[in-house]
């Protein structure tokens, strides 16, 4: 049996037709959305605009006020630096001064040391010289101990033993007797007169100290007390002392002592 072929009937598209007046329609909302659309963003970019304006405006004058602080703040801390810059001149001129015045009051005390180490009585010379044997005269010898003006005064003399057999202390007080108040500042030098084989001879206190010192410093207010260990040669047998105060200035004149050598008090 023949089979039976089925037919399909062509498609054709369809085409519809469309009405002039809703074409129409249909531009004119299009050319509304597009105007408004136009409109809004012209709105928007001319109030952005505006806020745009503004913002620099009020950034412009927190940043003149910050420029002026810093300006205020730079020329604070120039003024600052000037003031410690004028500190720094000032401390460096009285230094300055201050060393000039040490270099002065060092250079006066190494003269006054000079002067009074040289002094202008041979007594006071610091090799032992030979002497007169009248110099050795057992007579004490007193230069204005009494004196009541600015002349120092040497008192309370004396001469003892000590354990050790040519080891002895000597001792006496040096004093200002004036009115002045003023303190004493100089020097004292003390020298023993005796015999070494029948022959004068002067020891001064630099060959009989223990610690080999020239003199005695000198610096009181009214009285200075004095005691001082002495050693002997073995050959020297002593005849009397001479002590001489010295001291540093105009103020005060010095005074010299000659007392005899006497351990028995």
């Amino acid at each position: 049996m023949k089979a039976r072929r089925k037919v399909v009937a062509p498609v054709t598209p369809r085409i519809v037709q469309t009405n002039p007046g809703r074409r129409f329609l249909q531009y004119a909302l299009l050319s509304c959305a597009f105007l408004l659309a136009v409109w809004f963003s012209y709105d928007y970019g001319r109030m952005r605009a505006e806020t745009d304006a503004e913002v620099p405006v009020a950034q412009s004058g927190d940043a003149e006020r910050d420029v002026t602080g810093l300006e205020q703040e730079r020329d604070t801390l120039r003024q600052q630096v000037a003031e410690l810059q004028q500190s720094i001149k000032q401390a460096r001129q009285d230094l300055k001064a201050a060393q000039t015045r040490i270099q002065s009051l060092q250079q006066a005390e190494s003269s006054a040391r000079e002067s009074a180490e040289t002094p202008t009585t041979p007594a006071m010379a610091t090799e032992p010289e030979p002497i007169p044997v009248s110099a050795l005269a057992p007579v004490a010898e007193t230069t204005a101990s009494q004196s009541t003006d600015n002349t120092l005064a040497l008192e309370n003399l004396y001469v003892e033993a000590t354990d050790s057999e040519n080891r002895f202390r000597i001792g006496f007080s040096v004093m200002q007797n004036s009115d002045r108040s003023s303190r004493v500042t100089g020097t004292i030098w003390i020298a023993v007169n005796g015999f070494v084989d029948g022959e004068p001879r002067r020891l001064s206190f630099k060959k009989l100290s223990p610690d080999r010192r020239s003199y005695v410093k000198m610096g009181f207010d009214l009285q200075q007390d004095v005691i001082e260990d002495v050693v002997l040669p073995e050959d020297f047998h002593p005849k009397n002392v001479l002590i001489e105060a010295k001291p540093y200035g105009d103020t005060y004149t010095g005074t010299s002592v000659k007392f005899d050598w006497d351990t028995n008090g």
